[in-house]
Order: C-alpha cells, then structure tokens, then sequence
C-alpha cells in the first residue's frame, strides 16, 4: 500500500468523532518527553487538553489526524506516527483494529502489530496476539511479517483505555527540540545546511548566521530557513544576517568575536594543527562534521530537499587568518515563524 493511500483515514467527519480519531506519535526515547509535547502543541496550535501520554506515545485528539500527522512528519524527537481511534476496554481494541485494518489492509498483505501496555492484566505478547487473530480471521490472505510488512499497527494501552493506529511512516527520530540554543555558521552550502539539521536533531534551537556574499547564497540560506521552520518548532529558530564592508568572513571574525554563546561551523581544517589555533582563537566554536563521514553528510543535506548547494563565494575560504580578520558588521534578524523562502528575503531586503 502507498504512503498516499495511508495518508487518507477513509471515515467521514462524524464517524471520526464517534470513534475518537486521534493522531499517534512515537517518542524516539531520547532527549525530554515534555519538549516533545511542547513541540507539538506548538505546531499544532492545539492546548493540553488535547494531548495525552501512554508511555512513549503521544496522543493528539483532533478533527483531522491525517492533517495533523502531516504537520508532525519532520519534527525532531518523533520515531513514528500513525492515524487511528482511541478506545476503551479489549473489545473495542479489537474492533477499532478491524476497522482500521480494512481501510489499510490490503487482502493478500503483510501486517504486523507493535503494542506498549502499562498498568494492566494484559501484557503487550497478549495484545499483539488478539489482534493477530482478530486481522488473520478478518482480512483473507492476510499474514503476519515481523521483518518488512506492508503495513504496522500501533497499540498502546494503560490500564482500560488506549489507542490502535495505522502507521504512516517514520520520523526523523533524533532530541525533542529544547530550551538550549546553538549558532550555527551557514554558507548555503552542502556541509553547513546539513550541519544545521543535525545540530536540529541534536535537539538544540537553531540560530542560522549567514555572512551575506552574493543574492543566490542568501537564496540558498533563505530555503534552508524555510525548511527548518516546517520541520521543527519555528519559535526554536532564527536566522541572522551580517552584512557590511566586502569581506564576508573578516565580518564573521568580528561576529564570532562579539558572540559568547556556543557556534557550529561545517569546515574541515585541513591541518591537524589548525583545530588548536581555532580553539585558542575561537573557543566557543566548534567543528562537529571532523567526525562525520562525507556520505553521511551528502545524505543529510539530500533529506533536505534544498536541490543543489551553492558554492562559495566569500574569497580564499573560511580559514583562521580570514577569521582574525574582525571587521565590522551589522545584523539583521529573522526568526520565530513558518515562512517561505521568498517572505524571508522580501523581510530581510525591507530591513536593510
């Protein structure tokens, strides 16, 4: 079955509020539960009332759990997310798993079932094993796969209530985002776009600081905004924009200066020695892509979606000596909301 298919929960609107449609979102088990959910009443504008934790799930109790789902796709923290209905009560897990495994269950298809149950008689063997029976003798052809199904079935259960979803796909998993800020130095390049998104998943929030070098750079860190801000709780995420004088690194050697707060940067010395000059330099700047292979790297900016990455245009490369440089600059500041790439450049060009 596709992930479109999947992606429509195929009740009318007042079956999904009979049967307590709810979206069902996985705890990666890293990082804080609460800035998880914090993350997720952000998104969704929705108020805790609406929410509800059973272990390592996060309920969402909304009108369109498919919508909501959507909203959730990206957010760092999230191991996976599934659409279903709560319910009280074994028998109502059983039919409410029916129901749904004849919406996304195929006849002839593979299934198999996850389930986490807390403060019951039941264990989570027994609830995967009813529902294995109740699916086998309602969907002919159907078969159990433990290792690669068409389709997984989330159950979590405390006590007598609970919750059973169809599985749409895998988060990014990675931290909840926190209350911890991080700078990260962006270029509009391969390495610091992806540096960006793995400090996100880090579970830091994110100040982009671009030293302005020509428009389609600033177009390139303008998407990579974009992009974060969809992703991850956009109040978590700024962007900086330093400008003045020509020379784009000397102005981020005076930002760097200036900024007591921890920075990333995506370069690769290419002496062992240098990492000692920027440390004494530069101490609150760090180079956590040292470790990180280049594939693994190339792979993290694809996810993005950002197509291709522009090259470097700031003269002779972000080196010490162009660092020590220090020149002055001035800010212009973006931050805190979703936005398209072209709303932040229009933003950023009205506050020059």
């Amino acid at each position: 079955m596709s992930v479109r298919s999947l992606l429509r929960l195929k009740t009318t609107f007042g079956a999904r509020r009979l049967l307590k449609a709810v979206a069902m979102v996985g705890w990666s088990g890293a990082g804080g539960f609460d800035d998880l959910q914090r993350a997720v009443v952000r998104k969704l504008s929705v108020g805790d009332g609406d929410l509800d934790r059973i272990g390592e799930t996060l309920l969402v109790a909304t009108e369109d759990p498919v919508a909501a789902a959507r909203s959730l796709t990206f957010l760092p923290g999230v191991a996976w997310i599934a659409v279903g209905y709560r319910f009280n009560g074994a028998g109502n897990y059983l039919r409410n798993l029916e129901l749904l495994a004849r919406r996304y269950l195929s006849k002839g298809r593979t299934f198999k079932i996850s389930a986490q149950v807390f403060a019951s008689k039941e264990t989570a063997g027994d609830a995967v094993l009813a529902g294995n029976s109740e699916l086998l003798a309602s969907i002919p052809g159907a078969r159990v796969d433990e290792r690669k199904p068409r389709v997984r079935f989330r159950v979590c259960i405390q006590g007598e209530r609970g919750a059973c979803g169809a599985e749409i796909r895998a988060g990014p998993g990675g931290l909840p985002t926190s209350g911890d800020w991080v700078s990260c130095l962006v270029s509009g390049g391969e390495r610091s776009s992806a540096l960006a998104w793995m400090a996100a998943l880090s579970g830091f929030s994110i100040r982009l600081v671009h030293s302005r070098t020509d428009e389609a750079a600033l177009r390139h860190v303008a998407r990579l905004y974009s992009e974060l801000s969809f992703r991850m709780d956009a109040r978590c995420l700024e962007l900086i924009l330093l400008d003045g004088g020509s020379d784009a690194y000397g102005r981020i050697g005076g930002w760097l200066h200036d900024h007591k707060g921890a920075v990333f940067a995506g370069l690769r010395p290419g002496r062992p020695d240098a990492l000692a000059g920027i440390a004494r330099h530069f101490p609150n700047l760090a180079l956590p892509l040292i470790l990180v292979r280049d594939d693994e790297i190339a792979a993290t900016y694809r996810s993005l979606g950002l197509g291709r990455p522009t090259t470097g245009s700031g003269g002779g490369g972000l080196t010490l000596r162009a660092l020590d440089a220090r020149i002055p600059y001035s800010e212009r500041r973006f931050g805190g909301v979703q936005a398209d790439s072209n709303a932040v450049i229009d933003t950023m060009k009205r506050r020059s």
